[in-house]
């Protein structure tokens, strides 16, 4: 269930809008849509053997971890640099090195998102054409 966006108050700040889009977009990122099977990625998948499958399922699978390992310790340094601004502007000090920075980091999370969604879509289909295998050979 996606979150809707909150209607902005004049009295919400840079950090707490990136805060709101950060959480948009683990949702988005954790969300499921029903997508159609891509063909090219079929058409690679069918020409692998089972144990071929097997270990590219085990690559992707750890791709995935290392992807998701990056975004938990990107969200941390968000959360850090976030705290840190709220600080600077209690003491009245410029907060744009810090802006500067989540945002950097905000975009490389979009970025590695991106990837995750590609190893995951290629690993649904691996399964599913693992789950086509079984399948085929309980049927002989």
């Amino acid at each position: 269930m996606k979150q809707k966006r909150p209607k902005k108050k004049k009295s919400t700040s840079f950090v707490d809008d990136l805060k709101i889009e950060w959480q948009l977009f683990w949702e988005g990122f954790s969300g499921e849509d029903g997508q159609e099977i891509d063909p090219v990625l079929n058409s690679q998948l069918t020409d692998l053997s089972m144990i071929q499958l097997k270990a590219l399922m085990k690559a992707l699978s750890s791709d995935r971890k290392k992807l998701n390992q990056r975004l938990e310790s990107l969200s941390k340094e968000i959360q850090e640099n976030s705290e840190r601004i709220d600080s600077l502007k209690l003491v009245g000090s410029d907060t744009l090195e810090v802006e500067t920075k989540i945002s950097e980091l905000h975009d490389l999370g979009q970025s590695l998102s991106t990837q995750m969604q590609k190893i995951d879509d290629r690993l649904r289909w691996a399964r599913l054409r693992e789950d086509q295998m079984k399948n085929t050979l309980r049927e002989l």
